[in-house]
């Protein structure tokens, strides 16, 4: 990738529309497309056009008029990109598109790879790593919750709270070198206290970071949400009254559902990932056994489950056994068919003893609230999530947080030991590298083309 290169592509989901986008960015940006472009005001030049602004005009092959634009005029260094900016607006046709997307490559530019308008930002210091990752969150985001964090740290507020950690270490860092630059003159290292409650400091800060994470993956990613229980309990019809539509196959026949489905709803802004999975029995059907083999390994990941019982029935065998391999922690049980319970009371309630437990009937569609309310609590241990605060969001941070803990970590020992200068140095430098990479100010090239091959043409 050459970065002296001016690029454009089509920033707008290709389909009908009423407005697309396409997008130049690049020290040529505004001459192709004054070489394109006749404005509604016969003397508007496009070079000496104030910017940030809007001007109407035609899009011309030649003497033949392509279609109605806007054009959006942003300078250097006031743009998404920090270069010359130009988006052109026009009717949102994929071949009126395609067709003026060929006009600006045909001057010369070329088409921009994935995520190179968000990799310049990058490179030329408008966006740091998280907020890169940000972008592609806010982009793919599935629910309130999911945009309030993506926004979160496109404000840099990740970026912020990195900063003061990095801050007090680079702090003790430099007295640490200061101190092996002038060893020979047998300097006493009188701020190992101050030393010390700075560390101190900055571990308890990533700590708390680091305790986002799993909260920072579920607003991001959605709530893993697994339905289990023996066939005919209801499961599929369970799911599709959470959806409030008909998507999974209902009869009366065990072994119907013979493969995992996933569907995706929003309680209070947070998205649930909804798993139907195969009743769990113990069978002789090759097929459905592959279906069970499924249905425990998404019991096993989901991060809350539902086990549907039968009101209506007595408590089975199988019934039992998964009652006894669930965690109450993660575990809220649907009392499935209420409507067809013969008392108002459940016989064998002491058994759920532990466990939230929510009568449904996944028929008429009742309960559906109350167990929406227990998801939601369940998923999230009752805590406020509405408010903002810096948040860890992926792998990627979570792991380069830890590997800055474990070196800060190995510091603050060595502290405490008094053990030599050079040592503490190494530590320090090796927490201040493991805390650029969470910002991407030391992660590795082949690593950031990943993150932005990611990203879709056009961003």
């Amino acid at each position: 990738m050459n970065i002296d290169d001016t690029i454009a592509a089509i920033a707008t989901a290709m389909g009908p529309a009423g407005i697309g986008v396409i997008r130049i960015s690049g020290s040529e940006s505004i001459a192709v497309t004054q070489s394109l472009f006749r404005p509604s005001r016969a003397r508007l030049n496009l070079h000496q056009a104030a910017t940030h602004r809007l001007y109407h005009g035609w899009i011309h092959d030649g003497e033949q008029p392509v279609d109605e634009v806007m054009i959006t005029l942003m300078r250097a260094p006031r743009s998404y990109t920090t270069e010359d900016v130009v988006e052109i607006q026009c009717h949102g046709s994929v071949m009126v598109l395609q067709t003026i997307l060929k006009l600006l490559l045909d001057q010369g530019i070329r088409l921009a790879q994935p995520g190179e308008f968000t990799q310049r930002a990058f490179f030329y210091g408008r966006l740091d790593l998280t907020q890169v990752e940000a972008v592609s969150d806010l982009i793919h985001a599935r629910s309130r919750l999911g945009i309030q964090a993506a926004v979160n740290q496109l404000r840099g507020k990740l970026y912020t709270a990195i900063e003061a950690v990095k801050e007090q270490v680079a702090y003790v860092a430099a007295l640490v070198e200061a101190l092996i630059d002038f060893s020979d003159e047998d300097e006493e290292f009188t701020h190992r206290d101050d030393c010390i409650q700075r560390l101190g400091q900055a571990r308890q800060d990533l700590e708390q970071l680091l305790a986002s994470a799993e909260r920072g993956k579920i607003m991001r990613s959605g709530l893993g949400t697994a339905l289990i229980g023996r066939p005919n309990v209801g499961k599929s019809s369970l799911l599709n009254a959470l959806l409030r539509e008909k998507r999974a196959i209902v009869t009366d026949i065990p072994g119907t559902t013979r493969d995992v489905i996933e569907e995706a709803i929003q309680i209070q802004g947070l998205a649930l990932r909804l798993i139907d999975t195969a009743g769990i029995r113990t069978t002789d059907n090759v097929v459905e056994n592959e279906g069970i083999e499924r249905s425990r390994q998404a019991w096993e990941s989901a991060d809350v489950v539902v086990l549907v019982l039968d009101a209506s029935q007595p408590l089975t065998s199988e019934d039992e056994r998964l009652l006894e391999d669930s965690n109450p922690h993660k575990t809220v049980i649907a009392l499935n068919k209420k409507d067809l319970l013969p008392h108002s009371d459940l016989a064998w309630k002491d058994r759920l003893e532990g466990f939230d437990a929510v009568f449904v009937s996944a028929t008429h569609g009742e309960g559906m609230d109350a167990l929406e309310q227990a998801l939601f609590r369940k998923g999230t241990h009752g805590d406020d999530w509405t408010h903002e605060q810096a948040m860890i969001t992926n792998l990627r941070q979570q792991q380069a947080a830890q590997e800055a803990l474990a070196a800060l970590d190995l510091a603050l020992e060595g502290l405490e030991a008094e053990v030599g200068e050079e040592l503490l140095a190494v530590d320090l430098g090796s927490c201040l590298h493991a805390l650029g990479k969470v910002v991407g100010e030391t992660t590795a090239d082949d690593l950031l083309n990943r993150i932005f091959a990611e990203f879709c043409i056009g961003k």
